[in-house]
């Protein structure tokens, strides 16, 4: 992640930090069931937004697994809505995972 773009406080925040990566993700949740999970040019904001954390290394694919993986109450507001949002954005994750196996056992 490059601080001059992002901020150093948001790179300071999540770099080389699992835990508080997916406490972003959780936040990101929050906000958007908070707005009503919208959708902008075709796209849920959600997952608009998990993807920019991914393509800015603001988050790891571990990050998203963890986020996905958690059923506890204490993030449940909007969870069920995001993860039915963020199937596309989990199925590519999950292609982009197994291209790089492949790529490594070659």
């Amino acid at each position: 992640a490059e601080p001059d773009k992002y901020g150093a406080a948001l790179v300071s925040l999540v770099e080389d930090d699992l835990l508080k990566q997916v406490d972003i993700l959780f936040a990101i949740q929050k906000y958007c069931n908070k707005i009503g999970m919208p959708k902008l040019n075709d796209e849920y904001v959600i997952q608009a937004m998990f993807r920019s954390m991914y393509k800015y290394d603001l988050a790891s694919d571990e990050a998203f697994e963890l986020w996905k993986e958690d059923e506890s109450e204490a993030h449940e507001g909007g969870k069920v809505n995001a993860v039915i949002q963020t199937v596309e954005w989990f199925n590519w994750l999950e292609e982009e995972e197994e291209e790089e196996e492949e790529d490594y056992e070659e």
